[in-house]
């Protein structure tokens, strides 16, 4: 039985929007047009959930002093710089399944759409994890500057911007190392 698989035009660009992705930390002065916003956001909005839950909300921070709060208080002055930061929240209320989980996991999902869209669109940006990892306190003062309400989690942020200068590639691992057939360590290409 022949089947006919059909590419999408333009397939071979989202592997080279997958291959430039890197984490930026470094910006350049630029005011993002909301128009571009918009679309790495809605990029977002289509991401997959368990049960098409799609439990995510994103608060975008321009302002300076915001983001020099969202810095705090680790030594992370970058994403005070980035043009833009979008607070990645998870709704417990309308999250899926094992509430602990999936309230994170699917958000996560929608910000690797947001950082792939945005890269797509000449951005550089960088995931901001462990946000939960920060001290209660700090995280309050967060929830009252950006009224966040109780049903909402912090999952992460993701700072976007112009990059100040090109990214330059990580070692990545190779496919073989990875990547197996039927059973673990048993190679799946020859």
């Amino acid at each position: 039985m022949s089947v006919d698989v059909k590419r999408l035009d333009g397939a071979e660009g989202f592997f080279e929007v997958v291959e430039k992705r890197h984490s930026v930390r470094r910006y350049k002065e630029y005011d993002i047009p909301d128009e571009d916003l918009k679309k790495i956001l809605d990029a977002a909005r289509l991401a997959p959930s368990a049960n098409n839950s799609q439990p995510w909300r994103f608060i975008v921070v321009k302002d300076e002093e915001t983001k020099k709060l969202l810095a705090e208080p680790r030594p992370q002055t970058f994403i005070a710089d980035a043009n833009a930061i979008v607070v990645v929240l998870g709704d417990v209320s309308v999250s899926c399944c094992n509430r602990a989980t999936w309230v994170t996991r699917d958000p996560m999902i929608a910000t690797e759409h947001l950082v792939l869209a945005a890269t797509a669109m000449g951005y550089g940006a960088c995931w901001i994890a462990m946000y939960e990892s920060r001290p209660q306190e700090f995280l309050d003062r967060v929830r009252r500057r950006l009224k966040i309400p109780d049903n909402m989690h912090i999952v992460c942020l993701a700072a976007i911007g112009v990059p100040e200068t090109e990214p330059r590639p990580t070692p990545k691992k190779a496919l073989e190392d990875i990547c197996f057939a039927e059973e673990f360590e048993k190679p799946l290409f020859q």
